[in-house]
Formats: structure tokens, C-alpha cells, sequence
């Protein structure tokens, strides 16, 4: 399916708009990336203390990976919200990258770096979004 091409403009966004979205943006990337760098930090100071305890071993395993992949998710949103920035600058902001309609205001204003309308979302999430 050929994603039609939809202007920001044409998406009803005024350059304020645009810009207190791309504001909200950044502000959640410096958050996010924070975030990230101290569950990284926090993950490699855990360390095992050369306990014979199993248990404790475990214990601190389990804390370093829930570290680590946390910081996955982090580093995920942070791909999404630079996506996100890229869409402004190319016009391209609040229009689904995969269909092309327009993304309600109200869940930009949720979710700024969505990259799908509801609908398409929901199919990603089923899994039963293919290809643009």
C-alpha cells in the first residue's frame, strides 16, 4: 500500500504547535536518556560479592539483568523520540508512518513520538500490521 504523502501543514499543525511538541520531545529524551545512564551505572556497580549464597547470587543477577533491560526499553523510546524529531523537521509530523492518515491530536498530545494512527497501532500490537 503506497503511504500518501500528507504535509504537516495539512495536518492542522501551526509552527507554535510544532514547536512546543518538539519542546516536550527533547524534554522527555534528556529524561529517558537520565534514566538510562543510571540504570546502566547501576548495573555494572552491581556486582557479586563472591558469596557462597546462591541465593544472594541469584538475587544480584536478577538485579543486573532488570538493569540492563530496562535500559533497553530506554534506549528504544530514545530511537522513537529522535524519530519523532525527524518527522518535524521533514514536514512529516502527527501523519502514520504506515497508512498515512492523521494522527489524532489527542494522542500526540499523549504520546508525541507516536509513529502510527489508533488504528494501524492497534494492528501493531496484535501484530497484524505488514508493511507499508
Amino acid at each position: 500500500m503506497a503511504v500518501p504523502k500528507t504535509s504537516t501543514m495539512e495536518a492542522n499543525l501551526s509552527d507554535t504547535e510544532l514547536a512546543q511538541f518538539e519542546d516536550a520531545l527533547q524534554k522527555k529524551r534528556r529524561e529517558v536518556v537520565s534514566l538510562y545512564e543510571h540504570d546502566v551505572k547501576v548495573g555494572q556497580e552491581s556486582t557479586d560479592d563472591n558469596s557462597d549464597d546462591f541465593a544472594d547470587r541469584a538475587n544480584n543477577s536478577y538485579n543486573r539483568e532488570t538493569m540492563f533491560a530496562l535500559s533497553d526499553v530506554e534506549r528504544r523510546m530514545v530511537i522513537q523520540i529522535d524519530a519523532a524529531l525527524e518527522r518535524i523537521k521533514n514536514g512529516q509530523f502527527g501523519i502514520c508512518t504506515h497508512c498515512g492518515s492523521l494522527i489524532g491530536r489527542p494522542r500526540l498530545e499523549a504520546v508525541p513520538w507516536a509513529e502510527y494512527c489508533i488504528e494501524c497501532q492497534e494492528k501493531a500490537e496484535k501484530g497484524l500490521l505488514l508493511g507499508p
